[in-house]
């Protein structure tokens, strides 16, 4: 993974984990907290799977590359 990916993955985290932060220390009600919480947490959940798909094809993708320019060599 370049270091670019790495640093957009650390900001992604940190900007999930900091809007977390925000909605625990805001003065609502448990239940409403929790269920935003959820929401949150699904959305990463969504975020992280649709990165590894990508990173998936990504790799794929570079794989067969690779595969042809041995094959021709």
């Amino acid at each position: 993974m370049s270091n670019l990916m790495k640093n957009i993955a650390l900001l992604a985290g940190g900007a999930m984990l900091g809007a977390a932060a925000v909605m625990l220390l805001a003065p609502k009600a448990g239940e409403e907290v929790r269920n935003q919480l959820a929401d949150l947490a699904s959305e990463a959940r969504k975020r992280a799977q649709e990165y590894c798909d990508q990173a998936k094809e990504t790799i794929a993708a570079e794989a067969a590359k690779v595969q042809s320019q041995t094959e021709e060599v």
